[in-house]
């Protein structure tokens, strides 16, 4: 197969090595086969195609719910998250507009650059539109029951869910998950996430506290609500974090981490788990962003997410990461990037680097006008939303 090299204005290998500045790719079809200066490439793989724009790795989209696309902007926020959760189920419908929507939210994810996501799906029906756009990485197929009956017959009716859905295709993977402390039950979250890969939503709101250590307010009217018995509902952790950290792994993934104190910020250090941020989503529905300078301190790994199109305007990570440069411009536009990168956070390790012999996707940003000093900074500069166009697919299966 003949060997393509395409030259840019900064190329970027990844989060492990330095930006090129005037640098080249050589690709056999969607495999990298080098990277480095464009005097180096050339000499090996012949005369370059010249383009001014920055060359990057394709993205990854650690937590979504591409299931609730067709509510985009029809859920308000801003009072909380147990009433945007109310006013979510009184909009969720089943039927075409349901499909429709999921479609539009995959060809979404393709025209903002993603190759790999962090699914969290109730059906399964999100995995054939993910396949079609040949996206890789993981579905966490949720399981919801907060008594230990209810569990424990959620996770039989997804056992069953699952074996009927078969293969999703290649790079896809269904791993069941827990919800969160306040709709799944302890046992049963326990029994998920010690199993392998998962994903759970914690400490996205103050109120998950008071829920475990008092089983008192807006969590705890909720489960009631939904037919809990009063006398069923006692304290039961420190802190939602407190509630799991001895299940939590290096294959979880924690989404949110809004509302951590010292303790918590120390258990999710030992576990090895991975922090998902969603600030656009945190922002719509409490106002509240996570500590990004606190998790970086504490060496915690990281990833981004937009969450769903029910709390945030797009399914782009590269629009994440600008509110987060906004909320700490003293962290380095680098270091956000990397965490778009996290292709390994959701079983697509080869997403994130343009390591030669992977196909990991392979993305152009064009400029306009000059060239930037810092392309990090340019991609994330606010108010300025960057295309991409793909000169590389990601193909899940060729090793990383």
């Amino acid at each position: 197969m003949t060997v393509r090299v395409v030259a840019a204005t900064w190329v970027l290998p990844g989060p492990d090595a330095p930006p090129v500045r005037g640098g080249a790719v050589a690709l056999e079809g969607d495999v990298v086969v080098e990277v480095g200066p464009r005097a180096v490439v050339e000499a090996r793989h012949g005369p370059a195609e010249a383009r001014h724009a920055v060359i990057l790795p394709a993205l990854s989209n650690a937590h979504l719910h591409l299931e609730l696309s067709h509510l985009s902007g029809k859920v308000p926020g801003g009072r909380g998250l147990v009433p945007w959760i109310e006013a979510l189920l009184a909009q969720r419908t089943p039927g075409g507009s349901v499909e429709e929507g999921m479609a539009r939210g995959a060809a979404a994810l393709r025209a903002a650059g993603v190759a790999a996501v962090g699914e969290v799906t109730n059906g399964l029906g999100s995995g054939p539109h993910l396949a079609r756009e040949g996206m890789a990485g993981t579905l966490f197929h949720e399981i919801y029951g907060f008594t230990e009956g209810r569990a424990a017959e959620a996770m039989r009716a997804a056992a069953g869910m699952r074996e009927r859905a078969g293969d999703l295709g290649p790079g896809l993977r269904v791993a069941p998950s827990p919800h969160a402390v306040y709709s799944t039950h302890l046992g049963a979250a326990a029994e998920l996430l010690g199993a392998g890969p998962a994903s759970i939503h914690l400490a996205e709101v103050p109120e998950e506290r008071r829920f475990t250590a008092e089983a008192a307010g807006p969590f705890a009217e909720l489960v009631l609500r939904l037919g809990l018995e009063p006398g069923a509902l006692r304290p039961f952790a420190r802190s939602a974090v407190d509630a799991v950290a001895p299940w939590l792994g290096p294959e979880t993934l924690v989404v949110h981490a809004v509302d951590l104190d010292d303790l918590d910020v120390a258990a999710l250090r030992r576990s090895g788990a991975t922090v998902v941020l969603c600030p656009r989503s945190n922002r719509h529905i409490s106002g509240l962003l996570p500590d990004l300078p606190r998790l970086l301190a504490a060496g915690i790994p990281l990833a981004v997410g937009t969450d769903s199109l029910a709390s945030s305007p797009s399914l782009s990570p590269l629009e994440e990461l600008v509110v987060l440069r906004q909320a700490f411009p003293a962290v380095a536009p680098s270091r956000l990037l990397a965490m778009a990168w996290n292709g390994a956070a959701v079983g697509a390790p080869a997403v994130g680097r343009l390591a030669p012999g992977s196909a990991p996707g392979v993305l152009s940003a064009p400029l306009g006008a000059g060239a930037p000093e810092d392309p990090f900074a340019w991609l994330l500069e606010p108010g300025a939303a960057r295309p991409v166009e793909w000169l590389a697919r990601h193909r899940p299966e060729i090793p990383a």
